[in-house]
């Protein structure tokens, strides 16, 4: 903690010092050629956005040097984001570090169904070449769903209207030190614009490898080694397939606009562990296991946005339609080296989620300081199949229905003080069916907001944002099923379709300035207040046992401090020299039901920080650059255990040469540490939840596991040409 905090101090001070000088930065909105934004020779900084409530946004050309994958691979760099996956790994994402079913994640500016029980997205499902911009939106306004608590990711994809001409896109990337193989990547693009059109069309394929290792030792509770090890080699290998486009239109009056995307990934998961015994000097291999997964999953949708100019207001209409499909078959084997026996066991994950989505919004003045948007927004989706829970796997059929009415205003003080107010309600119902026992819940909540952007000076900003968000209880916890033996071996776990919503009320308040020519500093504190947060509840005996129901009975809270830097280092006579740094403080409460202890949010990190540097030689068409990532070490409380997950930094570097206006040729290396990500596990025993409890709360600790991951350093050379 005190070195999170030094290094927090020393950044913040950096922000200080630097931000002694500054000039106005144009915002540039004209149509850019496809060569501008695929050979750029220019370093590219963070956008400075006209929004009332607390957004940062960051093109594609921000992230695109270190030639990043998947969107998980862009976002790992900006503020505040955590993962906690495994190594190489950007799936699930977690704003300040909350919890992934606490970010919402957008695309085009509308929620898309997500993989998970809890509803949250995979974002490395998401090809990062069909990207135009990212949003983090801290605090939303009420026009948007209100699910953000943790904040938001908005994921814009490429439109015709700011980009004209083609390009093609041409890799291949080498596992030097994992297995040796090599993997290729394409794309192609078109944009085009006329007189009432414009029009895009990308398609992406990406083959995509991760060789990992892993070994596991396990020591008695002084840490001593208990006789077994385990030697596991994982590999990822697959092919991820996207196409998107967008179509504008000029309509009756009025702009249409239609856009789509289709992402399919297929992908093998291939395990084979060797489990040893016996003291380390003469160790015996006892049993083999295998896994493999044959893992098929399609993300698809498209929107449709019609705005209609009457006199000096706007009709807004909107319709939608989602779907995220998998198909996912599994077969393990374990071989007994002593018996000469083998079992084999298969299973499959099936799951179907779609979501109808319409709207209707008016935006009108009301004077010529006052505006009002007032609209309703409808979401009606159906999820089939499994719900991959925490815990437990339930089969399960849901239906939702929710109904978002808002009205907001915007008040112009002064050109240099702008207020955004404004209240939505947001509606839903539900059913669920599981295993032939239904349930059905219905409610709503208000979710006021207030927003503040005042310019103190044209170099100076400051934003104050309080909001109330919610977040929908998890498929698996609503599901009125009967588990056994869970969580404790003597325990009955079963599903409640009464689960309300959680809530929480939050305050950002955030400080930018420009620095030098094109560069932004930030620094932004938050704070949010959790209310009816879920929790395993027992509710009656069950011999030495009890019954368990997942209720809304916890409340917490988090806070934490996010800095950001952005900008060339003119002002040291280095216009051509680019520092991107930005650091996150994070910290929460919350008391654990099990045992009554005060803890953070699981997996939530005390800090999280990226630099990079990123020197361009115009004079030879080039450029090269590297990037750190690192984060602090985060726990995760059981019922039977604690885990404590850390991670190495990660390293990237890349050189580029650029040929004339139209080719770029790019090398990029990622994971040039060799970083390992390790889990310290304590188990704990019990035959009951309350035992289980009563063994963490005296520290009486069982057994200690201790599990090391690696993967390979990967090395990719890119081709880009602009037509």
């Amino acid at each position: 903690m005190k070195i999170s905090v030094r290094a927090f101090g020393a950044a913040s001070a950096l922000a200080i010092s630097v931000s002694l000088s500054g000039a106005y930065a144009q915002e540039d909105n004209e149509v850019r050629s496809v060569d501008q934004i695929v050979v750029f020779g220019d370093n590219v900084y963070r956008d400075r956005t006209a929004d009332i409530n607390p957004t940062l946004s960051y093109d594609l050309q921000f992230f695109q040097r270190f030639e990043p994958t998947t969107v998980g691979e862009m976002l790992k760099r900006t503020p505040g984001v955590v993962f906690t996956s495994d190594v190489l790994e950007y799936d699930a994402v977690q704003l300040r570090g909350i919890g992934s079913q606490y970010t919402q994640i957008l695309i085009n500016g509308r929620k898309v169904p997500g993989q998970q029980a809890n509803g949250a997205f995979f974002v490395d499902r998401i090809p990062a070449e069909l990207v135009e911009r990212i949003e983090i939106v801290r605090a939303p306004s009420v026009d948007v769903t209100g699910e953000g608590v943790g904040g938001t990711l908005n994921i814009l994809l490429k439109e015709g209207a700011d980009i004209d001409g083609a390009f093609v896109r041409g890799g291949i990337s080498y596992f030097g030190d994992g297995d040796g193989k090599a993997r290729g990547s394409g794309a192609a693009a078109l944009a085009t614009s006329g007189d009432g059109y414009s029009f895009w069309a990308g398609v992406d394929v990406q083959q995509r490898r991760n060789p990992k290792k892993k070994v596991t030792e396990y020591f008695d509770p002084d840490l001593v080694f208990d006789e077994e090890l385990e030697i596991e080699n994982d590999t990822r290998d697959g092919t991820d397939y996207s196409f998107n486009s967008a179509l504008n239109l000029d309509v009756a009056g009025g702009e249409l606009e239609v856009t789509g995307y289709y992402v399919q990934t297929n992908r093998d998961e291939n395990e084979h562990v060797d489990i040893f015994e016996g003291p380390r000097d003469d160790i015996e291999l006892v049993t083999v296991e295998t896994q493999f997964e044959d893992i098929k999953q399609k993300s698809y949708g498209f929107q449709s946005v019609f705005t209609l100019p009457v006199d000096e207001s706007d009709l807004e209409v909107s319709f939608g339609y989602n779907v995220f499909d998998e198909n996912t078959s599994e077969f393990e084997t374990e071989y007994n080296v002593e018996d000469d026996e083998l079992e084999e066991d298969e299973g499959s994950i099936d799951i179907r989620d779609r979501e109808l989505s319409g709207g209707v919004a008016y935006s009108s003045p009301l004077s010529a300081v006052l505006s009002n948007k007032t609209g309703v927004d409808i979401r009606k989706g159906r999820r089939d199949g499994l719900q991959l829970g925490d815990t437990a796997d339930v089969e399960a059929d849901i239906e939702t229905f929710r109904v978002g009415a808002y009205t907001k205003f915007e008040y112009e003080f002064s050109p240099a003080v702008l207020m955004e107010t404004g209240v939505r309600y947001e509606y839903y119902e539900r059913d669920v069916l599981s295993d032939g026992v239904g349930g059905s819940k219905s409610d709503g909540k208000w979710l006021p907001s207030a927003h503040l952007r005042w310019d103190l000076t044209p170099d100076d900003r400051i934003r104050l944002s309080a909001a109330r968000t919610i977040r929908f209880p998890d498929f698996d916890l609503i599901s009125p099923f009967e588990e056994d033996e869970t969580p404790g071996d003597d325990d009955i776990l079963t599903g409640n379709p009464n689960l309300d919503v959680e809530t929480a009320w939050g305050v950002d308040l955030g400080y930018e300035r420009r620095i030098g020519s094109k560069g932004i500093v930030g620094l932004n504190v938050f704070y949010r207040d959790f209310s009816d947060l879920i929790e395993l509840v027992p509710v009656a005996a069950n011999g030495s046992g009890s019954y368990f129901m997942p209720m809304n009975i916890g409340d917490g809270k988090a806070w934490g401090v996010e800095f950001d830097l952005s900008t060339p280092l003119d002002m040291f006579g280095l216009p051509e020299t680019a520092l991107y740094a930005n650091a996150a403080y994070l910290d929460s409460e919350v008391t654990d039901f099990n045992t009554g202890m005060e803890r953070k949010f699981t997996n939530q990190p005390d800090f999280v920080y990226n630099v990079s540097l990123i020197q361009n030689f115009p004079a030879w068409g080039g450029a090269i650059g590297a990037s750190y990532q690192k984060r602090d070490a985060s726990l995760e409380y059981g019922f039977d255990e604690i885990v404590e997950t850390s991670y190495d930094g990660n390293l990237e570097a890349f050189a580029e040469k650029r040929f004339g206006e139209r080719v770029v040729l790019r090398f990029s290396a990622n994971n040039l540490l060799d970083a390992h990500k390790l889990e310290f596990i304590e188990a704990y025993d019990g035959d009951s939840a309350a035992e289980f409890a009563e063994a963490i709360i005296t520290g009486d600790v069982d057994g200690i596991e201790i599990q090391d991951e690696q993967s390979s350093r990967v090395y990719s050379l890119t081709l880009r040409l602009a037509f």
